[in-house]
């Protein structure tokens, strides 16, 4: 594999969950080992969320002008690829936060998850931020997008090509790990 390529760090958590007591009875720790990271990683914009098409009147099919912007936004997002053990009980996932390093770790940007979805099948879903036993889970967090004019030197356009390294700090039942990624670097604008 060269550095071209997509390298996930994997991150194995083995989570406890809290030890229920009440006046007689007591359960035991039950763990549920997690392992958690960053699948692959979108740097583009930060695109509308999707809105229903207004209907349109027969003869204007093609015509972008009345309805708004005819482009394409490709959504900048991360992807996580998340594993459950066995267990018992369905441990609570959140993200803190999501940063955009230099490969030599200066901080350029933070990133704002939002919308988090599960992959379904054919297609992604709302999901609850729940990792249940034994779960196999494709994630995707929409972001919002980089400071493009910052990290190409007051130029957008000079932040193409230059590799980054993703950080997402993640909470998985209340034990904060990080997951990285690197070398990331922005989407070109066309199809390549």
């Amino acid at each position: 594999m060269t550095s071209r390529f997509v390298r996930s760090l994997l991150v194995a958590l083995a989570l406890t969950a809290p030890t229920l007591q009440g006046c007689a009875a007591s359960h035991s720790t039950e763990s549920l080992e997690v392992e958690a990271s960053i699948a692959s990683v979108t740097l583009a914009e930060d695109c509308p969320d999707a809105q229903p098409a207004a209907p349109r009147e027969p003869g204007l099919i093609g015509d972008c002008a009345e309805d708004g912007p005819c482009g394409w936004c490709t959504q900048s997002s991360v992807q996580l690829a998340i594993r459950a053990g066995e267990g018992d009980a369905a441990v609570p996932f959140e993200v803190v936060s999501i940063r955009l390093r230099t490969l030599d770790g200066e901080l350029v940007d933070e990133l704002e998850p939002r919308g988090a979805q599960v992959f379904l099948g054919e297609t992604f879903g709302a999901w609850d931020e729940r990792i249940e036993p034994g779960a196999e889970l494709d994630v995707r967090y929409d972001t919002s997008a980089p400071d493009w004019s910052a990290i190409g030197s007051g130029e957008a356009y000079r932040s193409y090509g230059v590799q980054l390294r993703i950080e997402m700090r993640v909470r998985i039942d209340g034990v904060e790990r990080t997951l990285e990624l690197a070398p990331v670097s922005r989407e070109p604008e066309i199809v390549t």
